[in-house]
């Protein structure tokens, strides 16, 4: 790694010497920092000083040796093996071994900060390693429930704990994630997974479900559900808006839930079903009306990957000072400690503490929302590729989305 820097004794100065001397070193440090902090950012891992040390070298080198090949093609008769000339070159390569390391550890530690990594990987999901041609998944001993959801038989958690499945190598953790829940659907019928996994292939957390389980999901904010005696018309059928009537008096106005002989189960406002007594009679009138949107968003959600939660934004969890276009979800409303309610909320606003969240995701963003919500868990949003599988599946609720 011998070049020249200039020609002979009489055509170098101290001033050429100096500025070469610092611009090979600075390109030194600053290939050994790049490389340094693409590596940690990209893999999570530190480059080992050496590799660093001969990217910044190398670099150098590569200057060295142009700039001696130019010489001697150009033939200018300068004297390349001149005492001067080899001790600057001995000079540049020692100092940019120095700036290489230096370089290294500055590009180590900002590829390393927290902040930086959130700004730049929140929408990248990161490749999974193999060490063959495949990546082996051990599925877990234990398998949980997914909330919210019909619990799956214990029979049926026994046929999928312990499973082992390959996949061929080169997905990133979200494909990786996929490919596993399709295949566990087809396989054994469940329909929800909510699974965890890590860059090195490991299943740190599998939880299964049926179909969306109770009435509670489907309510409103500010609405119950309650049973209540009545005699609701042969015609009427889930779904129908109805007057609740005691005697002459009418109660309010509410929606047939369900029906069997005189006991009816019905959804109001609060209010009104604080004032239902469950031992007096009534009479159901039912009410001609138009398609609801409600409804609507009810039966498509049914059908959708995705259900809906609610959070409470607990002091000092992660969420508090956060907005709402950070979460990368669909948030239907957020309900403030007063009792406000804002649906459809713009991304700027800020979420504090006492905030009720009404959010759409599946089981496994529910679960990371609702740890950051009531807890100091970090949270990332979905990669581009999670969100975008998302929006090709929730083509029914785009409705629903401020365009």
């Amino acid at each position: 790694m011998t070049g020249g820097i200039s020609g002979g004794l009489a055509e170098i100065t101290l001033f050429q010497i100096g500025y070469r001397l610092v611009g090979l070193a600075l390109l030194s440090g600053g290939v050994a920092s790049a490389a340094a902090f693409l590596f940690r950012w990209r893999t999570g891992n530190q480059l080992p000083d050496g590799a660093a040390l001969l990217l910044g070298l190398g670099s150098v080198a590569l200057y060295l040796n142009g700039r001696i090949a130019l010489v001697q093609f150009l033939g200018g008769g300068e004297e390349i093996l001149s005492p001067v000339i080899v001790a600057t070159n001995l000079g540049v390569l020692l100092a940019s071994g120095v700036t290489a390391l230096a370089g290294w550890q500055l590009g180590d530690s900002y590829g390393a900060s927290r902040r930086l990594r959130n700004t730049l990987t929140a929408r990248v999901s990161p490749l999974v390693r193999a060490t063959g041609r495949f990546i082996v998944l051990d599925l877990p001993g234990e398998i949980a429930d997914v909330d919210g959801y019909d619990p799956v038989s214990a029979e049926k958690k026994d046929e999928i704990a312990g499973k082992t499945y390959t996949f061929s190598r080169g997905l990133t953790l979200e494909e990786l994630r996929s490919a596993l829940t399709a295949k566990l659907q087809k396989e054994t019928g469940v329909a929800q997974v909510d699974v965890e996994l890590t860059v090195d292939g490991d299943v740190t957390y599998l939880a299964v479900g049926g179909r969306a389980a109770g009435i509670g999901p489907t309510l409103a904010p500010k609405a119950a559900a309650t049973a209540i005696t009545a005699d609701p018309a042969l015609t009427a059928s889930p779904g129908d808006t109805v007057q609740v009537w005691q005697g002459e008096k009418r109660v309010g106005t509410a929606e047939l839930r369900a029906a069997a002989g005189t006991t009816a189960t019905v959804s109001a406002r609060r209010n009104v079903v604080e004032g239902l007594d469950p031992e007096t009679k009534y009479r159901l009138m039912t009410l001609p009306v138009d398609e609801r949107v409600d409804r609507l968003f009810v039966s498509m959600l049914r059908r959708a990957d995705e259900t809906m939660s609610t959070f409470t934004v607990a002091e000092d969890a992660t969420l508090a000072g956060q907005t709402v276009g950070a979460l990368g979800l669909t948030v239907l409303a957020v309900e403030d400690a007063d009792g406000t309610t804002e649906t459809l909320p713009q991304d700027s606003r800020e979420i504090v503490a006492g905030d009720r969240l009404y959010v759409i995701a599946n089981p496994s963003q529910l679960r990371r929302v609702e740890a950051a919500a009531t807890g100091t868990e970090p949270y990332e949003p979905p990669a581009e590729q999670e969100q975008s599988e998302v929006e090709k599946k929730r083509t029914g609720l785009r409705f629903w989305k401020r365009r």
